[in-house]
C-alpha cells in the first residue's frame, strides 16, 4: 500500500506532456452466474441460504457488492497508479466510462495505458470507444486531475429510470427498476450513429428535430445552431423532458405513443411533466429526431429510450453524433488543417464544457482560455469575473434591499469574504472566487461557509507547494 501511495505521489520527470483519454463501452461486465458462482467458491460447504442471491434486479440495485466488479475496481487501481494515471473511472453491471490523464512523452511511440485498457478482455476491443487530446502542464500550470478515483455505480451514466424519489426513498422495487432500466439499454436498440459531416446536413434541415441532451450550465457556453435545450440540471431528467416533447406532435395514426409510460411496467406515471396543457395545437410531426452530448455515451442512452419507450412512432428515424460533440470539434478542427472544401462548415456555435481542468474545449480539444470552474457550483465561468475588480463591485443601485439583507445574512460571521459583485452582462451578484453568476441566489450559508473552507485550503496549499488531495492506497480515497 505504501508502494502505490509513493508512486503517485512522485511523477516521472518532467519532459514529457499529459495525454487525456476518454473511454466508454456499453458491455456486460457482471452476471448473476459470476456473483453465484464466486460465493459458492468462497464459502463451499457453509453456504447457506441467508446468502444473497444474485439476478439482473439485484446487480441494478447492489452493484458495489459484486466480485467481478470489485475485482476489476482493484486491478485498473494497482495497474493505473503504475503509470501515474489521475481521473475517474467508473465501472457498473452494464459497462465502463470515464476519463483519465496520464504522463507520456512524445519521444516514444508506445502508450502503455491506452494498449492495457483497449485489449482488456472485459471491456477492450473495437467496441471500446476512445477520444485523445494532450494536456500541458507547463502551460496550464497543473495537472487534468487531482487523484485517480474508480468507482462502482448502478449505472455507467445515470438516466435513474425508475427511481423517483418521495422523501429520499424509491417509489420502485427491485424487479420494476430492471424492468425500467431495460428500455434504455444501448446493447438492445439505439440511434443511428451520423459521422461529423452528415451531422451538419442533418443540423440544417428543418424537418428534423435536434436535441441537445446535456444539462442547462453545460449548454449555456455552446451548443449547436438549432439545437433544443431542455433546460436540464441533471441527466435523469431528460426522460421527463423527452416526454413533454412527444406531446407537441401531431403523429396522426402512425404511433401508440406510451406517453406517460415511461416510470412504470404496468401504472401511469406518476411525476410531474413539462406539458402543453393539452390546450395547444400539435405541431407537425418531424422526419427525424437528432440528439447530441459531449462524447457520446449519454445519447447511447438517450436514443435507446426514445426507440424503446413507445413515445414515438417506431418508423421515426433517430439519430446521434457519433463520439460526440468532441469528435466533432476534432473533425471541423482536421478539415480546416486540411483545407478541404467543408472548410469552416462548423455548425457548433460557442465551447464544449467537459468536466476535467480545462473546462471546456474549442476547435482541435485547445483548452478553453475563456472559462475557468466556479469554485462553488463547478460550472463554467467567464474568467474576467474570477478575481475582484473595481468595474464590477456592487453599486447601491445594483443591490435590493432584499439582496442586501440576504447578503448579510448569507456572509454573516464567515471571515475574509470578497465584496460582492455584479456582473452587468447576466444582471446577477457573486462572489469571486466563491460563486459564480449562476449559482449565488440559491448557495446556502453552509454551502458558503464550506466553499470559503476549501479556498483557504487551497491557498496554504498553494503557499507549502503541497497537493490538495493524494492517493493512499487502493481504495482510491483521499487522504
Amino acid at each position: 500500500m505504501a508502494t502505490a501511495a509513493a508512486s503517485a505521489e512522485n511523477p516521472p520527470p518532467a519532459g514529457g506532456g499529459y495525454r487525456i483519454l476518454a473511454l466508454y463501452r456499453f458491455v456486460p461486465l457482471a452476471s448473476p452466474d459470476a456473483a453465484d458462482n464466486d460465493r459458492s467458491r468462497c464459502e463451499g460447504d457453509n453456504a447457506t441460504n441467508d446468502a444473497p442471491k444474485w439476478d439482473e434486479a439485484a446487480l441494478l440495485a447492489r452493484p458495489e457488492q459484486h466480485p467481478t466488479l470489485r475485482a476489476l475496481q482493484s486491478e485498473l487501481l494497482t495497474t493505473l497508479r503504475k503509470y501515474y494515471a489521475k481521473g475517474t473511472l467508473l465501472l457498473a453491471p452494464e459497462g465502463i466510462n470515464g476519463t483519465i490523464c496520464y504522463p507520456f512523452s512524445s519521444a516514444i511511440n508506445a502508450d502503455p495505458v491506452a494498449t492495457y485498457l483497449k485489449s482488456h478482455p472485459l471491456f477492450g476491443g473495437p467496441e471500446l470507444r476512445t477520444r485523445v487530446s494532450v494536456w500541458n502542464e507547463e502551460e496550464n500550470g497543473q495537472q487534468a486531475f487531482s487523484r485517480l478515483k474508480v468507482k462502482i455505480k448502478a449505472e455507467i451514466v445515470t438516466l435513474g429510470l425508475g427511481r423517483p424519489l418521495v422523501d429520499r426513498t424509491p417509489q420502485h422495487n427491485e424487479e420494476q427498476r430492471h424492468e425500467l432500466n431495460q428500455r434504455a439499454n444501448p446493447l438492445a436498440a439505439k440511434g443511428q450513429y451520423l459521422t461529423p459531416t452528415q451531422w451538419d446536413e442533418i443540423c440544417r434541415d428543418p424537418d428534423v428535430v435536434v436535441i441537445d441532451t446535456r444539462n442547462a450550465y453545460e449548454v449555456d457556453i455552446g451548443t449547436f445552431e438549432g439545437a433544443l435545450d431542455p433546460k436540464t440540471d441533471c441527466f435523469s431528467e431528460f426522460p421527463e423532458y423527452l416526454e413533454g416533447l412527444a406531446r407537441e406532435y401531431d403523429w396522426g395514426n402512425e404511433t401508440d405513443c406510451k406517453v406517460g409510460a415511461s416510470n412504470g411496467p404496468s401504472k401511469p406515471w406518476n411525476g410531474l411533466h413539462r406539458s402543453n396543457g393539452g390546450s395547444a395545437k400539435k405541431k407537425l410531426a418531424p422526419k427525424g429526431i437528432a440528439m447530441f452530448c459531449t462524447g457520446g455515451i449519454r445519447c447511447e442512452k438517450a436514443t435507446s429510450y426514445a426507440l424503446q419507450s413507445g413515445l414515438f412512432p417506431s418508423n421515426l428515424p433517430i439519430y446521434h453524433l457519433e463520439g460526440g460533440i468532441l469528435a466533432y470539434l476534432d473533425d471541423v478542427s482536421r478539415r480546416k488543417e486540411e483545407g478541404g472544401p467543408e472548410q469552416g462548415s462548423s455548425t457548433f456555435h460557442g465551447e464544449c464544457m467537459i468536466f476535467d481542468k480545462r473546462v471546456a474545449v474549442t476547435e482541435g480539444l485547445r483548452p478553453s482560455a475563456k472559462y475557468v470552474s466556479c469554485h462553488g457550483c463547478r460550472g463554467p465561468m467567464d474568467r474576467r469575473l474570477l478575481l475582484p475588480a473595481s468595474d464590477t463591485e456592487c453599486t447601491d443601485s445594483q443591490v435590493t434591499d432584499k439582496e442586501r439583507q440576504r447578503h448579510q445574512d448569507l456572509t454573516k460571521g464567515i471571515p475574509n469574504l470578497p465584496p460582492l459583485q455584479y456582473d452587468g452582462k447576466t444582471k446577477k451578484h457573486y462572489l469571486p472566487g466563491l460563486t459564480c453568476p449562476r449559482c449565488h441566489a440559491t448557495t446556502t450559508r453552509e454551502s458558503l461557509e464550506r466553499f470559503a473552507q476549501r479556498e483557504r485550503q487551497v491557498e496554504i496549499c498553494a503557499r507549502d507547494g503541497r497537493p490538495l488531495f493524494r492517493d493512499v492506497g487502493d481504495d482510491g480515497n483521499p487522504s
